[in-house]
């Protein structure tokens, strides 16, 4: 049997990716001081985020019986889906609370994480991509202190580890940096790093595609058994019918 994508699954998926992209964003927006303008786009990309979780939110407690207690079940959801930044500083232009808004930030990002721990487990258990992602993350963090030991003092372009993070960074994931080395030994490693980060993408493309297949394939197997199960149910109760008229009908002659 042909398994084809089932577009819950693929919905999932992606509400999964812009989960992680929105803690990344209020991380950074958290503990580093952007510009305004680059700001302002990290909370319009949180407020879609969390447009998206409450339709989703919805659409959940939709399928569920007891709406009560799906919603005590999942009152972090709710946390996840309330556009703190929105509110406070685009709309009411509460900049005073700023203190008290990076702490909701924090509360957020905690209910966003917790919102699909579990899908994310699932997925890294299901795909094993749990060594390459180990692999990518000591690539990231030693590449970024070999970089910076090496072209600190010497490329004009970085001047903390934080400009290093951020070419290992970039050149892992995306191949490329706006940074580029000033030395032999800086080029040299950079190649090591876009290997892996070409290899680890294609590794993790392949793992989301066999991950939504089997995922697509299990939903629909489960919907078979469990027509199945009613199938046999209803020849069982027909049956019993039968039995019963049967007997009825010895009863009366």
């Amino acid at each position: 049997m042909k398994t084809k994508f089932n577009i819950r699954s693929i919905f999932e998926a992606i509400i999964i990716i812009l989960i992680i992209a929105d803690i990344v964003l209020l991380i950074l927006i958290t503990f580093y001081d952007l510009n305004p303008y680059l700001t302002n786009i990290i909370i319009d990309f949180d407020l879609a985020v969390c447009v998206i979780l409450f339709f989703d939110f919805i659409y959940r407690m939709r399928e569920e019986k007891n709406k009560w207690a799906f919603i005590k079940k999942n009152w972090p959801d709710i946390i996840a889906m309330i556009p703190f930044d929105f509110f406070a500083l685009r709309l009411f232009r509460l900049f005073r609370l700023v203190r008290i808004l990076r702490l909701f930030r924090l509360v957020r990002i905690f209910a966003l994480f917790r919102r699909d721990l579990k899908y994310i487990l699932d997925f890294f258990r299901e795909t094993h991509l749990d060594f390459a992602v180990g692999i990518l993350i000591f690539t990231i963090f030693s590449g970024t202190i070999v970089f910076y030991i090496l072209e600190s003092g010497i490329n004009p372009e970085v001047h903390s580890l934080w400009d290093s993070f951020w070419f290992t960074l970039t050149t892992t994931v995306a191949g490329s940096s706006d940074i580029n080395p000033g030395t032999f030994y800086g080029r040299l490693i950079a190649v090591p790093m876009m290997l892996i980060g070409i290899t680890f993408i294609g590794m993790l493309t392949a793992s989301i595609a066999s991950y939504l297949v089997k995922r697509s394939g299990k939903e629909e197997s489960e919907k078979e058994e469990s027509e199945i199960k009613e199938l046999k149910k209803l020849v069982i109760d027909m049956q019993s019918e039968i039995q019963k008229l049967t007997n009825s009908n010895k009863k009366d002659k």
